[in-house]
């Protein structure tokens, strides 16, 4: 779920590292901590390149993105049951239902169900606007922590909660 999210944000934002996501994906996931700590490069976190750093951003947005998808189950656990809940968060990010068609990469290994099995389960809980302001803080709090400039943070931030609130395109 994080890696369709993060991908979906990584189109929107920086389409140019889209080639590069599954790699810097699983450097993230095998590493999450060295992935955004930047170690291993000749900059500060996450730079490349002689004297002009360039920020990658695929890291940090899978970071704030497993922040994002850890907070709203928290508030969904709150108002809902356990059951139903993977369901409901699938169902909120849009996730099993690729805009060219493509399945979700995670499904089939996690066992869970894709948007359209998912359909039984209706989605109990609205985000609140207190639930997107927690949202905000937790995904900019992260950004803030791996170093990420303010204004990229909030770019990151509207894209991770604009998934959660609007449809994902189709076709």
């Amino acid at each position: 779920m994080i890696t369709e999210i993060a991908r979906d944000v990584i189109e929107e934002i920086a389409r140019e590292e889209v080639p590069m996501f599954s790699a810097l994906s699983q450097a993230y996931f095998a590493d999450p901590q060295r992935a955004v700590s930047g170690k291993g490069s000749r900059k500060s976190p996450l730079g490349f390149g002689s004297d002009a750093v360039e920020l990658i951003l695929t890291p940090v947005v899978l970071a704030a993105t497993a922040k994002a998808v850890e907070c709203l189950a928290d508030i969904f656990f709150k108002h809902t049951t356990g059951e139903g809940t993977t369901a409901a968060l699938r169902r909120i990010f849009r996730v099993g239902q690729r805009s060219r068609g493509e399945p979700a990469p995670d499904d089939a290994a996690e066992g869970t169900p894709s948007e359209a099995g998912a359909g039984a389960v209706a989605l109990a809980v609205e985000l609140r606007q207190e639930d997107i302001e927690r949202l905000r803080h937790v995904v900019e709090g992260t950004l803030h922590d791996c170093g990420v400039a303010p204004e990229t943070s909030r770019l990151i931030a509207d894209a991770i909660i604009g998934r959660c609130r609007a449809p994902r395109p189709t076709g």
